[in-house]
């Protein structure tokens, strides 16, 4: 069984704290520590900093102790950059930039 919180807002950077600000609360539901809950903070600004289009859809789902987050739609190229890749390395278990509907959309995990 799994929970899923799907979110969609302006991809203006005055919404940017919306997402934070949900992701915290998971967080928090979870017990995730402290600096985990921050990095995967970190990683999803990142993301919605890189090139996303007039709406970004932001979709966590917690299922046995891990925590995926599902980003898009992105500008196409946006999710699959060296330069994003080089921020989310150190900050998620792992990052794939996936098709959905002909869009791109970014997938990250963390372990709780």
């Amino acid at each position: 069984m799994s929970d899923r919180i799907s979110l969609t807002i302006p991809a203006r950077a005055q919404y940017t704290g919306v997402a934070t600000l949900v992701l915290g609360g998971i967080g928090s539901r979870l017990d995730l520590p402290y600096e985990r809950m921050d990095d995967l903070q970190l990683a999803v600004l990142s993301v919605l900093e890189s090139g996303a289009e007039q709406e970004i859809t932001v979709e966590v789902e917690a299922v046995a102790g891990q925590l995926r987050v599902s980003l898009g739609p992105l500008a196409e190229g946006s999710g699959s950059s060296q330069g994003l890749g080089r921020v989310l390395d150190p900050l998620v278990d792992s990052f794939e930039s996936v098709q959905r509907g002909g869009r791109e959309w970014l997938e990250l995990e963390l372990s709780c």
